[in-house]
């Protein structure tokens, strides 16, 4: 759980309290990367994956071999049968700024925070990718041990010192939650000093046999509490706002500001979301504003100093004429946005092609922002076809400044590669309004292939549960159009899958024909992995309750849904039953 403010510090010490616990606490900083788990049998490193729970987890471990500081075997004159523990992978700020200026020089989209790069470093196919990134980790718990007995925190992770791990670094243990406070304001003086992003800092007891006691719950540990710093604001100059162009036509307007440097890192834009976002707040250029990351991450205008003013405010209006391509600028009816009309527009297209390629959708590593920009600068691609004709002009791609042959070589590997995509990574690339990654998924797993899907009429698809009139439409005008067609037409030809490929197929079918509905969340997956574990087995997921509902799978903090199946008399399960019945 997380803790806002000491007022929730104190709560949660009183919870210790009343379960007849004398606490005492060990404070450490909250690294700002992605969590892993690491296991050992006999003291040789055997798994690596995102999460915790074997069934569910990632596995990643070639990438994390690649990380200096993970021990392939551990540093112990005896055996220890099996350990598993948990740490934080994270990228240090000069790994970062290093990672970010070669992306510039190449092309490449920037990572946004060091969090991202690190995320995105480990779950690279390529593991000599992720052994370039100068990946770090700090372990900060022992999940589990065989044939050693450890009484507290702090000794154990001295223990794990002594065995090869780098740990987190505990900044206070006392059982004076005063001191534990110091500690935490200490933290917030220093943490632009530190050589890595925080998000936090963590306070958990340290007597182990008092964790058993407390326990935790499917979101968290009852033992432990996460203190969340109020995000850090500063005072800038807007010098101009300026319109982006979406790959719908929908304009969004951006602040451009002085730069400041705002919880570790310069910035110097942030969204302003539409005209009424601007109007609502009487947003101006040439104002003074105070802006803030939310979430430590997307740079917010957060208030105007309209009492700084000096009558050089410029009042904003959205232009008449498209930046880009100079077309017509409409506002949308029953919205608050406006749009370019331009059918030819560079921005539309640009960004049409950046969605078509990105990691959701047919996921083509390399084809980033900045370098579909740059072909479609050199007039090698306009539209989306045109990224599979790209083969043909290897010797000529390879001389463009920046390129060479093995960066060249590799991205047409990854177009190739990305020929044998599931039918819902197509769908979802195509950009078609108002059809997410869930429905694509849907609509793949209804229809099983493109020609059904452009064939199908809106009833067809309002059959689908969370797709209604307004998405089916959408779907079906889409395909109404000569120009989708054509666009289809042309991916056949070049070898693009156009089926739903099942999960199944290998065998584990025996779920098929069972409906599933998840609610809550779970500590040890998220539910986009357990629906995909479900839907490997033949079975459906769907995302409201109806008589179609076989089963309801409950998490911690769950919605009006088991209410509603208690109504219609569907049985529900906890995340053990489900394991126990169905795996």
């Amino acid at each position: 759980s997380n803790a806002f403010s000491y007022d929730d510090l104190y709560a949660f010490n009183q919870r210790i309290l009343k379960e007849g616990i004398e606490p005492e606490y060990v404070l450490e900083k909250k690294i700002d990367g992605l969590s892993v788990s690491l296991e050992y049998v006999n003291n040789i490193f055997v798994r690596g994956s995102t999460r915790g729970d074997g069934v569910f987890g990632e596995n990643i471990t070639n990438n994390l071999k690649t990380i200096p500081s993970i021990p392939l075997k551990l540093s112990h004159d005896e055996i220890i049968p099996y350990i598993e523990v948990r740490g934080e992978v994270y990228m240090d700020k000069d790994a970062f700024k290093k990672i970010n200026e070669k992306a510039v020089e190449t092309g490449d989209k920037e990572f946004a925070n060091p969090r991202n790069a690190a995320a995105g470093s480990l779950r690279q196919l390529d593991p000599s990718i992720t052994a370039k990134r100068k990946l770090k980790i700090l372990i900060f718990n022992i999940q589990a041990i065989q044939g050693i007995i450890l009484k507290t925190h702090s000794e154990a992770l001295t223990f794990l010192q002594k065995i090869g791990f780098e740990t987190n670094e505990i900044i206070v243990i006392s059982k004076n939650l005063e001191q534990i406070i110091k500690g935490i304001e200490k933290i917030q003086i220093e943490r632009h000093t530190y050589k890595h992003d925080i998000d936090g800092a963590v306070i958990k007891l340290n007597n182990l046999e008092d964790r058993r006691i407390l326990g935790s719950t499917t979101k968290a540990p009852r033992w432990a509490i996460a203190y969340k710093y109020p995000p850090e604001q500063k005072e800038t100059f807007v010098k101009d706002i300026f319109v982006q162009v979406g790959r719908t036509g929908v304009l969004t307007p951006n602040a451009i500001f002085d730069p400041v440097v705002v919880s570790g890192s310069k910035i110097s834009k942030a969204t302003l979301h539409n005209m009424d976002f601007i109007r609502e707040n009487d947003i101006r250029i040439n104002d003074r504003v105070i802006i803030q990351k939310a979430g430590d991450v997307i740079p917010e205008v957060v208030k105007i100093l309209k009492e700084k003013r000096t009558g050089n405010e410029i009042i904003f209006n959205m232009p008449e004429k498209c930046p880009l391509c100079n077309s017509q600028i409409v506002k949308m009816e029953d919205k608050s946005a406006y749009k370019c009309i331009g059918i030819n527009c560079i921005g539309q297209i640009s960004r049409k092609l950046e969605h078509f390629c990105s990691k959701d959708a047919m996921d083509i590593e390399g084809l980033s922002t900045g370098i579909i920009d740059k072909l479609m600068n050199e007039g090698f691609i306009r539209t989306i076809d045109d990224i599979y004709n790209l083969h043909t002009n290897r010797d000529n791609l390879i001389k463009i400044s920046g390129f060479g042959t093995k960066s060249i070589d590799k991205l047409l590997d990854a177009i190739e590669k990305s020929k044998n995509n599931n039918i819902d990574r197509l769908i979802f690339g195509l950009g078609i309004e108002h059809i997410g990654k869930k429905a694509s998924s849907l609509i793949a797993d209804k229809f099983k292939d493109i020609n059904s899907i452009m064939t199908a009429d809106e009833l067809s698809f309002t059959e689908i549960d969370t797709i209604g009139l307004i998405m089916a439409k959408s779907i079906v005008q889409y395909f109404r159009n000569p120009e989708a067609v054509m666009l289809i037409n042309n991916l056949k030809e070049k070898g693009i899958n156009m089926n739903s490929l099942n999960y199944g197929k290998s065998g584990n079918s025996r779920l098929k024909g069972i409906t599933f509905v998840i609610t809550g969340s779970f500590e040890n997956y998220s539910r986009e992995e357990l629906k995909y574990l479900i839907t490997s087995m033949g079975a459906n997921v769907t995302d409201s309750v109806s008589k179609k509902t076989n089963y309801l799978i409950v998490g911690d903090n769950p919605g009006s849904k088991v209410e509603k199946a208690d109504k219609l008399g569907i049985k529900t399960l906890n995340i053990d039953e489900f394991k126990k019945t169905f795996l």
